[in-house]
Formats: C-alpha cells, sequence, structure tokens
C-alpha cells in the first residue's frame, strides 16, 4: 500500500467540517511532515483539535522529510516543500495537495498527487460518505476554497 503524505490545506479543510475520518477510511493511515504540523496546530480550533486527536490515535503521524538538495520554488511555503519531500523519499507514495503551485511542482517531480476533490470522490465511490458535492459545500461555508467544477470534471473523466 502507497504512503499517504498529506498538505496542511486538505487536512484543516477536512477537520473543520468533522471530515479528517474520510481520509482514515480511505488510506488507513497517513503522515505529514513537521512544519506541515506546525501549520495544523497555528490557530486554536475544532480543526487543530480533531487533527491533535488523530495524531494522539496514530492513524496520522508526523513522519521527518530528509533532507534534499533539491531545489523547490520560493512560492512554496515550507509545509509544500516538506510535504513533497517526503512524498519524494517514499517509494509508492501518494501527495495529497489543493495548493495550485505545490500541485505542479509535484507534477514537475514526477509523484502521484491527489486533491481534496478527489479524495472525496474516492470516498463517494467507496460509500465512505454520501455526496462529496455537499461535503465541499460544506467545506467553502467553513472558508476552505474548492470549486464544485472541479468535482464536476473529474467525474466527467470516469469511464
Amino acid at each position: 500500500m502507497a504512503v499517504v503524505v498529506v498538505d496542511a490545506g486538505p487536512l484543516i479543510g477536512l477537520a473543520r467540517v468533522g471530515a479528517l475520518t474520510v481520509l482514515r477510511h480511505l488510506f488507513c493511515s497517513c503522515c505529514l511532515p513537521p512544519a506541515v504540523w506546525a501549520e495544523c496546530r497555528g490557530k486554536e480550533g475544532v480543526d487543530r483539535r480533531r487533527i491533535e486527536k488523530a495524531v494522539e490515535d496514530g492513524w496520522l503521524r508526523v513522519t521527518a522529510a530528509p533532507p534534499s538538495a533539491a531545489p523547490f520554488p520560493s512560492s512554496l511555503g515550507l509545509g509544500e516543500v516538506e510535504a513533497i519531500r517526503l512524498a519524494e523519499s517514499t517509494q509508492s507514495a501518494l501527495l495529497v495537495v489543493d495548493d495550485r503551485l505545490a500541485r505542479r511542482e509535484a507534477h514537475r517531480r514526477g509523484l502521484a498527487y491527489i486533491g481534496t476533490a478527489h479524495t472525496l470522490l474516492l470516498a463517494e465511490r467507496r460509500s465512505i460518505i454520501d455526496d462529496a458535492e455537499a461535503l465541499i459545500g460544506r467545506m467553502a461555508e467553513h472558508g476552505y476554497r474548492i470549486s464544485s467544477s472541479i468535482l464536476q470534471y473529474l467525474r466527467s473523466q470516469e469511464p
């Protein structure tokens, strides 16, 4: 099974609406680098408490990325850089990331990646959640920006 590395955006967005366990049900366990962990703990709130609980429960693991001499674009934050480095260091890794520039860099480096919308579509297909579009709507109500058109596009790509 692939190692799943999750960036802060998807973690915080899912945690805010009480859907963090979608990741657990889909992938059993996930990891995040220390910079992402710090970003998730940056502000007090229900999302922070839910992410801390997932780490305490052991299915979400803080895992250090090895150092890398490869340069990264200065437009990426430390969390995205560490998440990409961690995914690069792990054979068969899947990176869950929404940041457009981070996704571009992951693609450039040949990494497998998906975003939150794709993650929710997978969860819907596997009957983990009832309605990916409704969950994206709830996330938007809580300030997380994902266009439902992304979900429509992903559905149109289904065989």
